[in-house]
């Protein structure tokens, strides 16, 4: 048997303070939903009575409505007698034109320390990795915004954690860059366009006749007569012989 959903809106306060307007389905009558007096973060407001402003809604929806119009016109969020931090909205809620309550408050050390070790070991699912990179796709800085992060860093030395997890970072786009898709004939024509007129840094630079100065050198043991020798018999790189070879 499918058990009937009843939708209110309701009041809760503490006696002689803050109070809270919010909106609640539940399964028995909303008289008797006692136990319950909000979905408040604020964790001073301790409320000991509700007053049920209004029950007859059909859907959750009208109930969302006579919520949004009653924070708003209370202005719930600015209002210090009200608990709420947040405007309801019909998708969820709004933090949209209001100042947060902690603004201007400084953490102390013992704050910090307790949010640091919180955070210790924690990993994120792929899933939040996906969602946190589809909402930054396509996002742009303002040049305000790029100076704040730049005076944020000036001056800040990075320590070898830093450079090897940046490190690591550019590598990845390096190898991720190596199997993207060929270009497509829009971005060829404006990359030729850009490199009409340029001048080759290497114009007119002979190349070194390998011939006319060919160097013996020692690789593994082994004596060779020229590097492309050493190259071409052992299968290794021309950097990698010259870095670990010697030269006669």
């Amino acid at each position: 048997m499918k058990l009937t959903e009843y939708h209110y809106v309701y009041y809760s306060f503490e006696e002689y303070d803050r109070g809270y307007i919010g909106s609640r389905t539940c399964k028995c009558l909303p008289e008797e939903d006692v136990k319950y007096f909000g979905s408040f973060k604020d964790k001073t407001f301790k409320p000991t009575q509700k007053i049920i402003l209004k029950s007859d809604y059909a859907t959750r929806e009208e109930a969302y409505d006579d919520e949004i119009i009653l924070q708003e016109y209370y202005k719930v969020v600015e209002n210090p007698h009200f608990a709420n931090r947040a405007y309801q909205t019909s998708t969820g809620f709004s933090r949209k034109n209001t100042i947060p309550f902690n603004k201007g408050k400084k953490m102390s050390e013992e704050q910090r320390k307790k949010l640091s070790n919180s955070c210790i070991g924690r990993v994120m699912d792929e899933e939040t990795k996906r969602k946190i990179s589809l909402a930054n796709t396509g996002r742009i800085l303002s040049e305000e915004h790029k100076t704040k992060i730049s005076n944020s860093t000036a001056g800040v030395k990075k320590t070898k954690t830093d450079k090897l997890k940046l490190s690591i970072k550019l590598n990845t786009i390096k190898l991720t860059n190596l199997n993207r898709l060929p270009h497509t004939e829009e971005t060829k024509r404006k990359l030729s366009e850009i490199a009409q007129g340029r001048v080759p840094w290497n114009k007119g630079v002979k190349g070194k006749q390998e011939g006319s100065n060919k160097k013996q050198l020692i690789f593994e043991n082994i004596q060779y007569s020229s590097i492309t020798d050493a190259v071409n018999i052992t299968n290794k790189s021309r950097y990698y012989i010259v870095k670990y070879s010697t030269f006669l």
